[in-house]
């Protein structure tokens, strides 16, 4: 049994409600409690935060979607079964700096509404692990009273790629450009692929919450947000050759059709009262962001065919091949069609254009 001192502890507390090993509330109540930092942590509490660490994290991520038996690329080559079954051991390894220790004694002895903010370390100097704590405490707090959801006015949360995927509404008003390559290779891609099913339901969620929009000012601005992260996320796996990790917007968007909702069900509370035409044309096609996509997605899927035996790429060809038709893209490409047109004050809208006559 190793002893610590009382700030220690709640450092642990704390640790471990990020890590969703502890209730969220009682971590909520001491991060609301300024501390008094201590000059150095002891030994035995190190240890035990770094032991939360590589078990916390590993067990979160393997409960998200770690422990679904899929396939993923690795290399030139397709890989079957969960993430521990179709990785090797060296490149599963979650390395962690000194900064995640430095961002949990910030956050159990200040306070996230504190200025100036005694935890500033450069982007470049974060290693993906310590990325995988900070969205951790993001998602922990961003619901939680407004002064320590401040934690998202972090320079290191504005640009956080993976955050911001997770969460485009939290960022309307734009940011930094979105740098994912750290989530497209090694143990940063591994953790994308288990986080698809949570990044499905994230975007499912935000998707149904815009019937209750009434200003189209608000609906504009989601729309950009998501189709900028979207931009910016599916030009760098297709450039980083994992197509494969967008199959979550294919899940979305097929559990959003399933519903067979009205095309009202986006749009239905907009007030265009006194609104140009502009700004209703706007705002609906705003309001299908996620469908919007699914036309790049169709194009990487009509480049697919074109790939052969013997040509670079072809196992990403071919599972990306699998994964469209595995969600029946061509059905949520056309579902998506007639929403458009549909919710076109013009009567022409389609979100697939070039890529379906192609």
């Amino acid at each position: 049994m190793r002893s610590v001192s009382r700030f220690e502890a709640d450092l642990l507390r704390i640790l471990h409600a990020l890590l969703g090993r502890a209730p969220i509330e009682g971590a909520r109540a001491l991060i609301a409690v300024r501390h008094k930092r201590p000059k150095c942590l002891s030994r035995g509490a190190v240890e035990l935060v770094q032991d939360a660490l590589a078990k916390g994290c590993v067990w979160r991520l393997a409960r998200e979607g770690g422990w679904l038996a899929d396939r993923y690329l690795r290399g030139d080559r397709i890989a079957s079964g969960r993430l521990w079954d179709r990785t090797p051991p060296e490149e599963l390894g979650l390395h962690f700096s000194r900064y995640t220790l430095s961002f949990l004694i910030w956050l159990t002895a200040d306070h996230p509404a504190d200025r100036p903010v005694h935890w500033n370390p450069g982007e470049r100097d974060l290693t993906v692990s310590d990325q995988l704590v900070l969205f951790y405490a993001y998602e922990a707090m961003r619901n939680g009273p407004t002064d320590q959801a401040k934690v998202g006015e972090l320079p290191q949360l504005a640009r956080h790629a993976l955050t911001r995927l997770a969460f485009p509404e939290d960022f309307l008003g734009g940011g930094p450009d979105l740098d994912f390559s750290a989530w497209t290779t090694g143990a940063g891609a591994c953790i994308l692929e288990a986080l698809q099913p949570y990044l499905a339901a994230r975007w499912v969620a935000l998707d149904r919450q815009k019937f209750a929009i009434l200003e189209p000012s608000r609906m504009i601005a989601l729309g950009r947000a998501q189709e900028a992260t979207l931009t910016a996320f599916l030009d760098a796996i297709d450039q980083a050759g994992r197509t494969d990790l967008a199959r979550f917007l294919l899940s979305a968007a097929s559990t959003l059709l399933r519903e067979a909702r009205e095309p009202r069900a986006w749009i239905g509370s907009l007030e265009f009262e006194g609104r140009r035409l502009a700004d209703r044309v706007e705002a609906h096609r705003a309001a299908l962001a996620l469908f919007r996509a699914l036309g790049r997605l169709r194009e990487w899927e009509l480049r697919a065919r074109g790939v052969g035996y013997f040509d670079e790429g072809y196992a990403a060809a071919r599972l990306w091949k699998a994964i469209w038709e595995a969600h029946d893209g061509e059905r949520l490409l056309g579902q998506s069609d007639e929403i458009a047109r549909a919710v076109d004050p013009l009567g022409a809208g389609s979100l697939s254009g070039a890529a379906r006559e192609a």
